[in-house]
C-alpha cells in the first residue's frame, strides 16, 4: 500500500529527546527531494532536561499538529526517551478522527504503540531523521528504503533466519523491547491476539532482556500471538557470565512456542535496517529457505 504521494504534507514532531545540536536542513532537504511539504510541530526546538519541552508542551504540539487536516503523516525527529510521560495528555480522539502515519524508531514506540491501541492509527518504524542523519545528509540506503516503504504500492522484505517456521498473516506491534515493555498494564499496551511482534534493542543487559522478555510472555493473549519477529540487539552486554547470551535469551522466550518465528531480522538499531508497518496486515514467511515480510 502505498502511504504518500509527492505533493502531500508531513509533520515533523519531537514527543521524545531534544533536538539539541541537530541539523535540521538534511531532514527538510530530504522531504523537498521527495516532494513533500513540511509542517513543524511548535517545540522542536524546546528542551527541558533531556527532553524537547515538559510533558505539557510536548502533547500540547502533538495535539496540534494532528487537527491539521492537510498532515498525512508525523515523523518522529529523535528517539531517547520521553514519550512514555506524555501519552496520558495525547488527545487520541482526535487522532482517531484524524489518523495520521506516525514514523519512527525506538522511543517512538511508545507513541507509535498508544496510537495504534487508542485511536487505530498506523505506523512505520525503522527510520528518525536525525538518527540517519550523517555528514550534513540523510544516509542514501536508509532514504531509498523510506521512499519504498512510503510510495511503493507492493512490499517485500526478505531478511533474517527460520527459528520456527511456518507462515501467518497478522498486524506487527512492538518495536523496542524496553519501551514497548514500559506499557505493560497500560491502557496503551495493543492486544496482542493474532498480532506479530516485532523486538528490537539497543544497550541493555541480557539479564534484563530476559526479565522484559519473561514479562511480555505474561501479558493477556500473549500465548494467541501469531508470530514473532526478532530484530537486532545492539551492543547488549552480559553482564555475568550466569546471564547468559542474548541468543540464550531469546531461546528460552521461543522454545515452547508453536508459531513462525524470524530471528537476526534486519531492524533495530544498526546502520541499515528495514522498515516495517506497525498496525497493517503482513503475510509473515518463516522457512529454511527464506523469512519474508509482505504486504
Amino acid at each position: 500500500m502505498s502511504w504518500l504521494k509527492k505533493g502531500d504534507t508531513v509533520g515533523l514532531i519531537a514527543p521524545s529527546s531534544a533536538l539539541g545540536e541537530f541539523d535540521l536542513k538534511p531532514t527538510l532537504d530530504m522531504f523537498t527531494q521527495m516532494g513533500l511539504w513540511v509542517v513543524e510541530a511548535t517545540n522542536i526546538k524546546n528542551r527541558f532536561r533531556y527532553m524537547a519541552g515538559t510533558d505539557k508542551i510536548r502533547a500540547e504540539s502533538f495535539n496540534q499538529i494532528i487537527k491539521n487536516p492537510d498532515i498525512k503523516a508525523l515523523f518522529c525527529l529523535r528517539g531517547g526517551a520521553g514519550a512514555t510521560r506524555m501519552i496520558d495528555m495525547v488527545d487520541f480522539r482526535t487522532l482517531r478522527e484524524n489518523p495520521k502515519l506516525i514514523i519512527g524508531l525506538s522511543d517512538s514506540t511508545a507513541l507509535q504503540n498508544a496510537a495504534l491501541t487508542m485511536a487505530k492509527c498506523p505506523a512505520l518504524t525503522g527510520f528518525l531523521p536525525l538518527y540517519d542523519s550523517k555528514d550534513g545528509k540523510i544516509d542514501e540506503t536508509m532514504q531509498r528504503e523510506l521512499k519504498d516503504a512510503l510510495f511503493a504500492n507492493k512490499h517485500e522484505i526478505v531478511s533474517g533466519v527460520c527459528l520456527k517456521k511456518g507462515k501467518v498473516e497478522g498486524e506487527i506491534v512492538g518495536g523496542c523491547l524496553s519501551v514497548f515493555s514500559l506499557l505493560c498494564g497500560t491502557k496503551y499496551f495493543p492486544d496482542l491476539a493474532g498480532k506479530i511482534l516485532l523486538l528490537e534493542d539497543v544497550g541493555e543487559k541480557t539479564y534484563k532482556i530476559d526479565l522484559m522478555l519473561t514479562q511480555l510472555k505474561q501479558q493477556p493473549n500473549f500465548d494467541k500471538l501469531a508470530g514473532i519477529i526478532i530484530g537486532q540487539f545492539s551492543d547488549c552486554v552480559i553482564k555475568d557470565p550466569c546471564d547468559g547470551s542474548v541468543d540464550d535469551c531469546i531461546k528460552d522466550f521461543t522454545c515452547d512456542l508453536n508459531i513462525p518465528v524470524i530471528g537476526n531480522f534486519a531492524y533495530g538499531h544498526i546502520p541499515y535496517r528495514h522498515i516495517l508497518p506497525l498496525g497493517v496486515k503482513v503475510k509473515m514467511t518463516a522457512s529454511k529457505t527464506a523469512c519474508s515480510i509482505c504486504w
